[in-house]
């Protein structure tokens, strides 16, 4: 009797034993199909949102496109590409988008020219760095996170400043890539990085020439910033509320704050324009309340502008 009982427990035991394992595999097998149904339609979203910001590209393109056509030599604030699109509905998705004038700021890979160090770029940088009431030292360690030897300059820092961290890591030793790269310069900490990254880019450089700042879009401070004689109450004219419209150099070196000080225009060609050549195209696609961001960096020197990178970060 006890070895019937016995029997019967056994199998008992099996039996549960068996549901519990045939339920562990069913729910596997749930989860594994949920998982991979999820992740189907993310890649599916996120598919569908790629070709949604290349559709926004284009539609960037073409007002940029335009804007050259009318005015090769001129941009400011007025004009078409300033201005934000947002709300733009389809089937499955909601579209905004805008354009930024990355020629606004100063562009810190122009301290470095041909594997030498641009003179006017370094001392107008310096007179940024005054400005922000920041150490002017920095100059001098981004350019030797640039330059390709292992020689620090009077303020600067090479691999040896750095391999002593942890985690530790070498200077670049080229142009920057991103802005963000800024983090990882010897005595930038966050506070320094947000109060610079507002007024300093980085943009490929071709040939043997820095880029140009575009006078008509650029802040009070980098105006400020172009010759140490000009006044803030200068800066503020030049400015003139964001709406400065200056349709050549000629005509801002006519402005009253530039002939008083008698500034050299020949070196200030050198640094500025009144047209722009790099912009930043923002998408942002939300889909299944999902927000799916995209941002491109337009290089435009004729009608026909082209991407030269693309980033899930802003270069802002």
């Amino acid at each position: 009797m006890k070895s019937i009982k016995k029997q019967k427990g056994v199998a008992l035991f099996v039996t549960l034993l068996v549901v519990a394992i045939a339920t562990l595999l069913a729910t596997e097998i749930w989860f594994n199909n949920t998982l991979d149904i999820s992740r189907q339609s993310n890649n599916r979203s996120a598919y569908q949102a790629k070709h949604y910001a290349k559709g926004m590209v284009l539609w960037a393109f073409d007002v940029l496109r335009q804007d050259f056509e009318q005015d090769s030599n001129f941009d400011n604030h007025s004009e078409p590409w300033n201005q934000t699109i947002t709300g733009v509905e389809l089937e499955d998705a909601l579209l905004s988008g805008r354009l930024t004038d990355m020629d606004s700021k100063f562009n810190l890979n122009n301290l470095m020219i041909k594997g030498k160090i641009h003179t006017q770029s370094h001392e107008y940088f310096k007179r940024i760095l005054q400005n922000l009431e920041l150490d002017v030292g920095l100059a001098d360690r981004i350019i030797d996170w640039i330059d390709a030897d292992q020689i620090p300059l009077p303020q600067g820092a090479e691999d040896t400043a750095y391999l002593s961290r942890n985690p530790s890591y070498r200077t670049a030793g080229q142009y920057f890539q991103h802005i963000s790269e800024l983090k990882l310069i010897a005595d930038i900490d966050e506070e320094t990085y947000q109060r610079l990254k507002s007024f300093v880019t980085v943009l490929p450089i071709f040939g043997d020439k820095p880029t140009k700042i575009n006078i008509n879009t650029a802040s009070i401070l980098i105006l400020k910033s172009l010759d140490r004689n000009i006044t803030a109450k200068d800066a503020l004219n030049l400015y003139k509320d964001g709406n400065a419209s200056n349709k050549t150099l000629v005509e801002f070196f006519r402005q009253p704050a530039i002939q008083y000080h008698n500034l050299n225009q020949n070196e200030l060609r050198v640094l500025i324009n009144t047209r722009s050549e790099w912009y930043q195209a923002e998408v942002n696609v939300k889909m299944e309340n999902v927000l799916f961001q995209k941002f491109a960096l337009i290089y435009r020197t004729s009608a026909l502008p082209v991407v030269k990178n693309w980033s899930e970060t802003p270069y802002l």
